[in-house]
């Protein structure tokens, strides 16, 4: 079959036409990621495939990092969460915002009675809710609501709140089971909220790439690929947005598996905004049944990603003790913006010729990303300042910027309004001539900027300081992403349930191996680090950092062809594979006996009397769910399902087992 493949990332868009009967690519094409206006470069890529091979395409699949992306920048609508069943206190208590992501300026507590079993329901009076908080609820766009106890009564209380919140503001809202099927409510919860806050990204993504193919007559089904590599409909990305939260980064798995054939190994894909690991034993990654990305604690499916603040486009700058580091935000390169605005340049050069000492990254720029939709929702100081961008970028160093907000833009860069352009390691590999398809003048002019803010006039006019300068830069980002890989196979094959970022001690070991690679004489006691996996790297600017990561692990370092589009290959190349799980229980009395037993779908409960029948109603119910999965997933045909059953139990005393749960599981390829 052929099909075609798209992934938009947070800095190029890629696509590609596959033949999946034999893994060819038949054409592929880059450029970059227009934010601003998605189906600029939607149009750009495909127009630049052959039109003959274009229209072979009988299928469409994407992937993206714009999800992704939005969780590590801290992005996304405004949203809100509304949790049954629990109270302030208990939010504090167990740290819903550290542990979670959950903001708790966004969520609104409802206390109840209700039984662990179901049985005994506690309905909210909502227009009471709203009497007493109305501002809470008007400045939503959307809302998520999450209820304890709602996996044991078929979530009542969360139809009975969406439908009231649908009626009274015609908003979306996420009904937290429809997203989550784990007990933990708060985890529920936060699912639901990043949910409700990732719908107009996905949506924006969505609406450019159905207007650029009726533009182009190409009028064939399109998919995009989940957390867990598999695909889903459009039209379900569109209402359930949160499980494409590794959309990008599980395509890059696949195609990075589809294009180096090694079974055994670890997988970078450096991008724009973030670099994304995996490990990969006898050709499967690794898998998490609850996604962690940008403080957010999901309860959402995936390849097991390990996803770090480190791209091409991550900011480099000088902290206050005159240390060079390498933030977590994602900028504009200056290089790849002088290319677009060629205003650039002279504010650098007006920068660099009046610029003594500054500790504010003046030099960079701020530029309008996007018109917001209602200026009303924003300051008067914020509204002039999008003003004034509306003509193009403005250097930070301006006087209308630091007048208009004190240079206080964050609220603006969250939302994705507002963007900043600045040194980064793109602007390095322009320095150092490893890229060179934009400005290196730019790039040079920053480089400057910086160097006279913090080293003084001397270093600037330098050009051994300069090529030094960024050296810094790829010694910073070569040593984050080897002291990630290393806690990376340190977690996978030590502590599997612990995070993968280093301990202090560990992290000063990581550090004097790294400083020592060089070094000719080896101490009498020496720490090795070592790797008989490959290290297989994908994503543009892999090559440049990832070759010095596997020569000081002593591992194999594949660099496989069209690894700068893997991610369009690995969506090229994904299927639909749909799993559901039904559980069964013991239906027990306040004495304790057993009466029977309860089989919990994903949205009813059914009785029954004894395990036979018990049994067959959660086969029936396990294939029902996974062939109406199936179907909103795209699959059409005739469904094979498989099923598989499990039976946990406990023992007394070691002697007396009793049963405690069985788990029937459909699966659907």
């Amino acid at each position: 079959m052929i099909r075609l493949g798209i992934d938009t990332g947070g800095t190029f868009t890629d696509a590609v036409v596959v033949d999946t009967d034999d893994m060819s690519v038949l054409a592929h094409v880059k450029s970059l990621t227009t934010k601003g206006d998605l189906t600029r470069c939607i149009t750009k890529v495909l127009d630049g495939l052959p039109r003959d091979v274009l229209m072979r395409a009988e299928q469409a699949a994407l992937s993206t990092t714009l999800a992704t992306n939005a969780c590590v920048e801290g992005k996304g609508g405004r949203a809100k969460l509304i949790i049954v069943g629990t109270t302030d206190e208990v939010l504090h208590r167990v740290d819903a915002q550290g542990k979670f992501g959950i903001p708790y300026s966004d969520v609104l507590a409802v206390d109840f009675k209700g039984s662990y079993d179901g049985n005994d329901v506690v309905i909210p009076d909502w227009e009471e809710l709203y009497r007493q908080r109305p501002a809470f609820f008007e400045e939503a766009d959307s809302f998520g609501i999450a209820s304890l106890y709602a996996l044991n009564n078929g979530a009542i209380v969360e139809k009975s709140g969406a439908e009231f919140l649908r009626n009274t503001f015609g908003k979306l809202v996420v009904e937290a089971t429809t997203v989550a099927a784990e007990p933990n409510v708060i985890g529920r919860g936060a699912t639901a909220l990043l949910n409700a806050r990732l719908v107009p990204v996905i949506e924006e993504f969505l609406d450019a790439i159905d207007a650029v193919f009726a533009e182009r007559g190409l009028d064939i089904p399109v998919s995009i690929v989940r957390s867990d590599g598999t695909l889903m409909s459009e039209e379900l990305a569109r209402i359930r947005p949160v499980e494409t939260i590794l959309s990008g980064p599980a395509a890059s798995t696949t195609g990075a598996q589809a294009l180096a054939g090694c079974p055994e190994s670890l997988i970078v894909d450096i991008g724009g905004t973030t670099s994304d690991i995996a490990i990969v034993h006898g050709d499967r990654p690794n898998r998490t049944e609850g996604i962690t990305i940008g403080g957010w604690k999901t309860q959402v499916a995936g390849v097991s990603i390990d996803t770090i603040a480190l791209g091409g486009d991550t900011v480099v700058r000088f902290t206050k003790s005159s240390a060079l580091e390498l933030g977590t935000r994602r900028v504009t390169p200056l290089c790849i913006a002088a290319d677009r605005w060629p205003e650039v340049i002279p504010a650098l050069e007006s920068y660099y010729r009046k610029v003594i000492k500054d500790f504010h990254s003046k030099y960079e720029l701020l530029y309008l990303l996007r018109n917001p939709g209602d200026l009303g929702r924003y300051s008067r100081p914020e509204q002039e300042l999008l003003a004034v961008l509306r003509d193009g970028p403005v250097s930070l160093s301006d006087k209308r910027v630091e007048e208009i907000l004190g240079l206080k833009t964050e609220r603006l860069e969250d939302e994705g309004i507002v963007m900043r352009c600045g040194m980064t390691p793109t602007d390095a590999m322009h320095l150092r001539g490893d890229f060179s398809s934009f400005s290196t003048e730019a790039s040079r002019l920053g480089a400057k900027c910086v160097l006279k803010s913090y080293r003084g006039e001397d270093a600037a006019e330098s050009e051994e300081a300069i090529m030094a300068f960024a050296d810094e830069i790829y010694e910073l980002a070569q040593f984050r992403l080897f002291s990630q890989v290393v806690g990376a196979f340190s977690q996978d094959r030590y502590w599997p349930d612990k995070p993968t970022d280093l301990d202090p001690q560990m992290k000063a070991i990581a550090k004097q191996v790294w400083n020592a690679r060089h070094d000719e004489a080896k101490p009498p006691f020496n720490i090795v680090f070592k790797s008989d996996a490959a290290l297989v790297g994908v994503g543009a600017p892999t090559h440049v950092f990832l070759g010095e990561v596997a020569r000081v692990l002593d591992a194999p370092c594949v660099v496989p062809e069209h690894a700068g589009v893997a991610n369009a290959v690995g969506a090229a190349v994904s299927h639909v594979s749909v799993e559901q799980q039904v559980r069964i229980s013991p239906n027990r009395g306040a004495d304790g006996i057993v009466r029977g037993f309860l089989v919990r779908g994903l949205d009813h409960v059914d009785p029954y009397d004894d395990i036979d029948a018990a049994l067959e109603g959660a086969r029936q119910m396990a294939r029902s769910q996974a062939e109406a999965e199936a179907r909103r997933r795209g699959l059409t045909g005739e469904l094979a399902c498989e099923i598989e059953e499990n039976r946990s139990e406990y023992s007394t005393a070691g002697v007396v087992e009793i049963f405690r749960e069985w788990s029937v599981t459909a699966r659907i390829e």
